[in-house]
């Protein structure tokens, strides 16, 4: 994050307060097939596997709820074993990533059919583990991973799945660069969307976040929605109610020197000791590596930029994610769209 570069001007000045009390936390998206976990960094082996200790990390600072993203079916048995193992604090996703969309093209209709199955098997668990369809959407960024036509055919192929078999799931989304191509092939399903979904990570500016949130969506936000003007102006438009926070672990740092860090973490509470990933402590945080226990720092920085305290955006943010993931409690009150 370029501090140096960062236009905060015209943003509110002031850190929110210290938080009085305990707050509750979903964390909806934490790659946990991640090498960064496996203790893999640009395929070198540092250490031991480490999730269960950053899961425990998470629980003790109020993180109850954590959602496993899926990235491809190869994901799904590695997910569902962490999630069947705290099955009070884990859920997952289900579908095929912009990233993964080459396998999908290749793969065909028994990649399909696979992915169903396996979903199908993850539903008829108790208690579920599943808490949406996804990860799945576009990627322009990202082409290298794969290109736009695959991106496009994966997208359509997942979403007539969904519509075709009536699972009874939000989605999960994602939009990076790709706006309206994004728009122009989500809309023509919304109808056969009853709960809708999210999208994640969200990077873009003030007008398509409020042409999502029209068409249904809540928004999620993370340190990548704090590395430029643009995002910082539509995190800070995002309506409550249609709000919902993330890590995005192993990435998504939000970095100690950053100018919003130095305006709007002055009062969050520190983060565990961490140490470099060639001297890896099992009780700390690995240095530059993000984890959900640093999710009250979102929390801090949504709440800097909307002038708001830290109390109303990290009960905003937890109750739109049960309402909308469940995510093991019963929940009377489904907003409808």
């Amino acid at each position: 994050m370029a501090s140096q570069s960062l236009d905060l001007d015209g943003l509110p000045q002031k850190a929110p307060p210290r938080l009085e009390r305990s707050m509750r936390y979903a964390d909806v998206a934490v790659t946990a097939t991640a090498k960064e976990f496996d203790g893999v960094y640009r395929n070198k082996k540092y250490h031991p596997a480490d999730l269960a200790n950053t899961l425990d990390r998470a629980l003790e600072v109020g993180v109850e709820k954590v959602m496993l993203t899926g990235m491809s079916p190869s994901d799904i048995p590695i997910n569902i074993a962490i999630a069947r193992s705290r099955p009070d604090q884990c859920f997952l996703t289900i579908g095929v990533h912009p990233y993964h969309a080459a396998e999908l093209d290749s793969g065909g209709q028994v990649y399909l059919e696979n992915l169903v199955e396996s979903l199908g098997a993850a539903l008829a668990l108790t208690p579920c583990p599943v808490a949406a369809f996804g990860e799945l959407g576009l990627d322009y960024d990202r082409l290298n991973y794969a290109p736009r036509d695959a991106q496009i055919r994966a997208f359509k192929a997942q979403l007539d799945l969904f519509v075709r078999n009536a699972w009874d799931l939000p989605l999960f989304l994602h939009c990076r660069a790709a706006f309206d191509d994004f728009v122009e092939i989500v809309t023509p399903y919304l109808g056969r969307l009853p709960r809708r979904g999210l999208v994640h990570s969200f990077v873009g500016s003030t007008a398509q976040m409020e042409k999502l949130v029209q068409l249904g969506f809540d928004i999620s936000v993370n340190g990548f929605s704090f590395q430029d003007r643009e995002s910082l102006d539509m995190t800070a438009a995002i309506p409550l109610e249609r709000l919902q926070i993330e890590t995005d672990a192993p990435w998504g740092e939000i970095r100690t020197g950053s100018e919003v860090a130095k305006r709007f973490l002055t009062n969050a509470a520190p983060l565990p000791a961490s140490k470099k990933r060639d001297k890896w402590d099992a009780k700390c945080m690995v240095k530059e590596r993000n984890e959900s226990c640093a999710i009250e720092r979102v929390a801090y920085v949504v709440a800097g930029l909307k002038g708001i305290s830290v109390d109303e955006v990290a009960e905003a943010a937890w109750e739109n994610s049960v309402r909308m993931f469940r995510l093991g409690i019963p929940v009377s009150d489904d907003r409808h769209v």
